[in-house]
């Protein structure tokens, strides 16, 4: 199939040929997917080039991770810019093995330039983290750890809406997909049990890029910071102006920070300036913003308290949950040394301190739903946590252990006095 080789790839225009390539996919045991794009001065990126690859139809995709190895994927490049790419799209949204790298930033642009979501694609960023290589690990890393073989960066930086496209850049973005299959295949072969952890994580990242994309000027307040603590005036005022700004962002595909950075937003909102002319001579105010002074005080001016509930501000947990905080964190740190798990992927500080304070104010019992008891944290970190909160385990000092404590079953150590919180 022209522009479907093993090796030299070229880009692919022609819409017959995307709907063979759709089609192969489909039948494909293993696809995988990568995009470049310009983000730029861009709310939603410009997409620029659509890498593939998939595995022949008759290779199984639970073969041996030596066997898949082996096997040179089918790879395509096709040119978003000339042709129509949704059917490829398509067809990896509905294949129930897709792969890619820190897909995160393409599964929002997939989202926002067509619609669609791939909940079930593996991340393989994501499980070099469940199985012990690293968190956040490259391609080019990862691929050299595992594979041995090195990929060129000179291209990284690129300018991939040029045309035509070099062979160089060619040949660097078909690298992109070529190894995905290989380095699937012995992920999932390092993981065993601890593969579908790295799946239902990945599934997160997809669902969150597909929110993302999904923002209106109706929910843009949503993602703002900062908005805990307003009182109703100004808490309406930040909904109106986040709105504001959404619509201006999406009418001009400008990003959101050109258009009015966040702080200013915030501050907009508390200060509520009266005139235009106030609003130019707000502190740091985008000339954007300036040249929109009018529409943006019409904004400021139809903003009607009421139209989301009051936000509490944060409030510190109590002394006695600070420090179960810290304890909670430390063993984070030594479950993820333990196990090779990324500590980031088990709990962040957030985790620990709404835990501990959950606990300390209505007991052990109420914190059931929080993630560390329902994910997959409930096998790996839920226990040493649970164990600590309910006095089963205490924590000692270890020089030996690199997080520098190990936690010890109470029964094992007699005559401890009870340090048990009640809950």
């Amino acid at each position: 199939m022209s522009g479907v080789v093993s090796c030299a790839v070229t880009l692919v225009v022609d819409p017959v040929q995307i709907a063979r390539i759709a089609e192969a996919i489909a039948e494909a045991p293993l696809a995988t997917f990568d995009l470049e794009f310009l983000s730029q001065d861009r709310l939603v990126p410009t997409l620029c080039l659509v890498q593939v690859s998939w595995l022949p139809a008759h290779v199984r995709v639970d073969a041996a991770a030596a066997e898949i190895v082996a096997v040179e994927p089918l790879i395509a490049l096709i040119d978003p810019l000339a042709a129509d790419v949704q059917p490829v799209f398509e067809a990896l949204r509905v294949h129930p093995c897709v792969v890619a790298h820190a897909p995160r930033q393409d599964l929002g642009l997939v989202a926002a330039r067509f619609g669609l979501a791939m909940p079930a694609v593996a991340d393989t960023q994501l499980m070099a983290a469940f199985a012990g290589l690293g968190d956040q690990v490259g391609l080019s890393a990862l691929a050299g750890e595992l594979l041995g073989v090195t990929l060129g960066k000179e291209q990284q930086w690129t300018d991939w809406a040029r045309r035509p496209l070099s062979d160089a850049q060619l040949a660097y973005a078909a690298a992109d997909v070529r190894y995905l299959p290989a380095l699937f295949a012995l992920l999932r072969e390092r993981l065993g049990a601890r593969l579908p952890w790295a799946l239902a994580e990945s599934a997160v990242v997809a669902a969150e890029a597909v929110a993302a994309a999904a923002v209106t000027p109706d929910t843009a307040w949503a993602q703002l910071g900062g908005l805990r603590g307003l009182d109703a005036r100004a808490l309406a005022a930040a909904v109106a102006l986040a709105g504001w700004r959404q619509r201006v962002a999406i009418e001009l595909d400008r990003p959101l920070g050109q258009v009015l950075h966040e702080k200013v937003l915030i501050d907009l909102a508390r200060t509520r300036p009266d005139s235009p002319g106030a609003i130019r001579a707000a502190r740091g105010i985008s000339p954007l913003a300036k040249q929109r002074a009018d529409d943006l005080l019409a904004a400021l001016e139809a903003a009607r308290p009421g139209a989301i509930p009051l936000i509490a501000p944060g409030r510190p947990g109590s002394t006695r949950a600070q420090r179960w905080a810290e304890i909670l964190l430390a063993i984070v740190q030594l479950v993820a040394d333990q196990t090779g798990v990324a500590a980031r992927l088990l709990a962040t500080r957030a985790d620990a301190e709404e835990l501990a304070r959950t606990v300390d104010e209505r007991g052990l019992a109420a914190a059931a739903g929080l993630p560390a008891f329902t994910t997959w944290r409930q096998a790996v970190l839920g226990p040493a946590w649970r164990g600590f909160l309910d006095g089963s385990l205490l924590v000692a000092g270890d020089p030996a252990s690199p997080a520098g404590i190990a936690l010890c079953a109470r029964s094992a150590l007699a005559g401890t006095p009870s340090v048990a919180p009640s809950t």
